[in-house]
């Protein structure tokens, strides 16, 4: 090595000036105390969003009160009237008075989706878990939907492979998507129609799903159904807003675990898919 090279060599390997090294030492003290406050920060954004959290709450428990009461006086009274304790009535009236039940269902519908989806996204539901049979799922929502299909002159049809699946769920939730994904089947169907309700197994979880042969979702779409109030044109037709119940049943099914998809295709229906995950003991034993 030359005297070049061996100077070159030298100065390479030497150790730094001491004003570099109080530099360097500066740097990282001012980047340790810009770490503690961003840790302080995000600490009190943490308190400040759980007490805003608790606070929504307790709102929307004060407002589901305030509206709840009204709402079951309006309906007990439009019992009352079906019943015509009150007085008989003409056809008008009754057409009028099943429109006002309806619409009484419908907010009480509203009501309990817009706290849902609150509870559910602020982490408040608690899931009571045990295992149920697939087949008892269906049969109880669709004794409660019967009516409506009913009306619409629409077969539903079940079809579960194997025969018993037996699901770890919270049952009233799980009864909860089921019917709101039943229900907007009806809803789409045309006259007449057949919905498909199948369950399958895998390895891990329960496969169900909700067929309908309405008039189809845009792809572009699929996504944004799950959004609240979320509207489309699905070419043929403007369809009304999709209100809550789709945003709270995906929360739902991915508070369980599992997921709940969509595929469609205008003009030939649409097929809403969740999954559950399987139970590891028969509930009859």
């Amino acid at each position: 090595m030359n005297q070049h090279d061996a100077k070159q060599d030298a100065t390479s390997n030497s150790i730094p000036p001491v004003d570099d090294v109080t530099e360097y030492k500066r740097q990282v003290e001012e980047l340790r105390n810009q770490n503690q406050q961003l840790q302080q920060l995000n600490e009190q954004l943490a308190v400040g969003c759980e007490r805003n959290t608790e606070r929504n709450t307790r709102i929307l428990a004060g407002m589901s009160h305030e509206i709840r009461t009204p709402m079951h006086a309006i309906m007990a009274f439009a019992e009352l009237m079906e019943q015509e304790i009150l007085g008989p009535l003409t056809d008008k009236q009754r057409d009028a008075l099943q429109n006002v039940q309806q619409a009484g269902e419908h907010l009480m519908t509203l009501l309990n989706d817009v706290i849902d989806l609150h509870r559910t996204e602020a982490g408040k539901v608690e899931l009571h878990l045990r295992p149920v049979p697939v087949e008892e799922l269906i049969d109880a929502v669709y004794h409660i939907i019967h009516g409506l299909a009913w009306e619409k002159q629409i077969n539903v049809r079940v079809e579960i492979e194997p025969e018993h699946i037996i699901v770890n769920v919270d049952e009233r939730r799980a009864k909860q998507v089921l019917h709101n994904l039943l229900s907007n089947a009806i809803n789409a169907s045309p006259q007449g129609e057949e919905i498909i309700i199948q369950a399958r197994q895998t390895d891990q979880e329960a496969v169900i799903s909700v067929i309908d042969h309405g008039p189809g979702i845009p792809a572009e779409y699929h996504e944004k159904i799950f959004e609240e109030f979320a509207q489309y044109n699905n070419g043929a037709q403007s369809v009304p807003s999709g209100g809550l119940g789709l945003p709270v049943s995906r929360n739902l099914v991915e508070l369980h675990g599992g997921e709940l998809t969509v595929t469609s295709e205008v003009g030939k229906g649409s097929t809403f898919t969740f999954t559950l995950p399987l139970a590891e003991e028969n509930p009859d034993q």
